[in-house]
């Protein structure tokens, strides 16, 4: 049973790796964003620290995939089984209602280095006056 329940453990890491690959989070920007240590997404990945409900929650709603679409992909077919597995179903499903989903955000991209375009405009002309500045030219375009 132990061999089961790890290779699906492996299984569930794998699909959260890949859900966070095709978000384009990079794994030290979820880092970042959850105030984990550097580091810590390669180990949980890997299997060096074990992957908790929790893990997934707060890895989900960094990079904007529901936890419930999560497991939805993960087991994409109710396996109904006996009356008995569907009556325990519909009990839990009535005693503990799943909260409702919000309604999606738009796409957030992974957080962006923070270069403000005038920035750059000023690196760029600067770089042009010290062009010109060597080649002989006096001053640089617009400072006439």
């Amino acid at each position: 049973m132990m061999e089961k329940t790890e290779a699906e453990v492996a299984r569930l890491t794998n699909l959260l790796a890949s859900a966070i690959k095709f978000s384009g989070w990079k794994q030290r920007d979820i880092e970042k964003t959850l105030g984990w240590s550097s580091g810590s997404m390669s180990r949980l990945l890997s299997g060096g620290i074990e992957l908790k409900i929790k893990h997934v929650q707060e890895i989900c709603g960094v990079i904007g995939f529901p936890p419930a679409r999560f497991f939805h992909a993960a087991y994409p077919t109710a396996d109904v089984g006996s009356t008995e597995s569907a009556r325990l179903q519909r009990l839990l499903e009535q005693l503990h209602p799943a909260e409702p989903e919000p309604e999606p955000a738009p796409p957030s991209a992974p957080p962006a280095s923070a270069v403000d375009p005038a920035d750059v405009e000023r690196m760029v002309f600067g770089a042009m006056a010290k062009f010109f500045t060597n080649m002989g030219g006096g001053q640089a375009p617009g400072n006439k």
